[in-house]
């Protein structure tokens, strides 16, 4: 589930918990097609709280949203509470030409601290 979503310019904010559908995913696209439509680039904020994966039709949509956006954003946070999602991240970080950094969930106020300086 993505929810408390919340931009600000070119700042996307969202907290996402359980499963991601693809649902989920289709609701999100148009806010972050715009900020990206409005800026050409983006900074991402996602608190990722519990989260135990996606159903496939959510993995489906989100890939194919990165692959055709992957080049749009520019700083990207994650705040997470398994160690996973930090070498993901540390993936993104090699394969996106912007920045990404991972952040314990305990670390929130910080993420949002570097996020808000770019």
């Amino acid at each position: 589930m993505i929810k408390n979503i919340e931009k600000d310019k070119n700042l996307f904010y969202a907290e996402v918990t359980d499963m991601i559908t693809k649902e989920d995913v289709e609701a999100v696209i148009p806010i972050v097609e715009d900020i990206i439509k409005q800026y050409g680039k983006m900074n991402c904020l996602i608190l990722l709280d519990n989260v135990k994966g996606y159903t496939f039709g959510g993995f489906l949509a989100d890939f194919n949203f990165y692959l055709k956006h992957y080049d749009s954003f520019e700083y990207l946070a994650i705040a997470g509470d398994k160690k996973f999602e930090k070498g993901i991240v540390q993936i993104f970080d090699k394969i996106m030409p912007g920045k990404a950094k991972y952040y314990d969930i305990s670390e929130l106020n910080k993420a949002k601290e570097w996020i808000k300086q770019r």
